[in-house]
């Protein structure tokens, strides 16, 4: 059940627009028939890198542009939608002293990759008869000018988001590029994987029931399910223990994410499952997380006191116990497993979240 009546946000990762876009445009479209829904989107996996080396070099244009083409044909839209972006994309980098700073060019060439995908996005859509506005982030999203990390004026947007509100009260689904935002007259963007915060503070600003954060895992694990094939979906999660675990290396979320009093709802693109709330609710479990640092890797059990048989560094951040361990990459993977063994041994965690 699809939270009929229900105002949210649905945003949607790198992976999932490259390789479960019509899986995305599906859901999206389900969401729309039971309810309001804002979308907001990521870059196609690897394209933020491409713009990267682009704003660095200014070669591979010609790659991006025939990467969207391809994308295009394959599902059965219109290549020449990308045209007028791909157009000022080659302007902006043939501009490039026009810009105040490297930090400001950089950012403007990146917000490139959120355009494209919004724009195949919407144009999905509007092919299945759904009616939608695409916004243009800069108008919607307020930062400051931290040009690369920027910070969300949360109270300035939260007036610039009301014709996004209006949208989706109207019945369509509005459609925001995630990861960009506006300083002055200039682009700005949120770090990477920025998209997160971006859904996070849209659905805050214009009154979502939940952000429903779709990725290619479906929930937050008890450790990371690439690297530990015994790892489960925690179910519920505290926005306390979500940040610190992301500030330590959990992928699953971006940290800021976490900062508003919407619920997250973390599920998979491919087949809609849910598994994990972040929320006033925890379900007390440890997760691990891992991160690296130098030539170690830091592995972290979030929300532990201590850890039998192991002896690491115990600490407290944002009022969370961790425990630490520095680990060397040939042993990272053996030593997450063993581990997780000790922690959770066989316990049954998961249970599916319903949306």
């Amino acid at each position: 059940m699809l939270c009929p009546g229900r105002r949210l946000v649905a945003k949607f990762g790198g992976s999932s627009m490259r390789r479960n876009f019509d899986e995305a445009v599906s859901f999206t479209a389900r969401l729309w028939d039971a309810g309001e829904v804002a979308v907001v989107v990521s870059a196609l996996k690897g394209v933020t890198d491409a713009l990267l080396m682009l704003a660095e070099t200014g070669d591979g244009i010609g790659g991006i542009g025939e990467l969207h083409r391809d994308f295009a044909l394959r599902h059965g839209l219109d290549p020449s939608i990308f045209s007028p972006l791909l157009r000022e994309l080659r302007k902006s980098v043939e501009s490039r002293d026009s810009f105040p700073s490297l930090r400001a060019f950089r950012d403007h060439v990146v917000s490139f990759g959120e355009l494209l995908s919004a724009r195949a996005f919407a144009e999905a859509l509007s092919s299945r008869g759904i009616p939608v506005v695409l916004f243009d982030p800069w108008e919607v999203i307020a930062t400051d000018g931290n040009f690369g990390n920027a910070g969300v004026n949360f109270r300035e947007t939260l007036s610039r988001s009301a014709p996004v509100r209006e949208a989706v009260e109207e019945g369509f689904v509005a459609v925001v590029p995630g990861f960009i935002g506006g300083h002055l007259d200039l682009r700005t963007t949120l770090g990477r994987n920025g998209s997160d915060y971006t859904a996070s503070v849209l659905g805050e600003a214009i009154g979502a029931d939940a952000v429903l954060i779709m990725g290619d895992v479906d929930g937050i694990y008890t450790a990371d399910p690439r690297r530990v094939p015994f790892a489960r979906p925690v179910p519920f999660v505290s926005r306390e223990r979500a940040r610190v675990a992301s500030l330590l290396g959990m992928r699953a979320l971006h940290p800021r994410a976490t900062e508003f009093e919407v619920p997250l709802l973390l599920g998979r693109t491919d087949d809609w499952a849910f598994s994990t709330v972040v929320g006033d609710t925890d379900s007390g479990t440890p997760i691990i997380a891992h991160t690296r640092e130098g030539g170690l890797f830091r592995v972290s059990v979030v929300g532990a006191d201590a850890v039998h048989g192991y002896e690491g560094e115990t600490f407290e951040l944002d009022g969370v116990r961790v425990v630490s361990f520095w680990v060397e990459r040939s042993s990272l993977g053996g030593f997450l497993n063993s581990l997780h063994w000790a922690l959770m041994g066989t316990r049954k965690l998961a249970f599916p979240v319903v949306v």
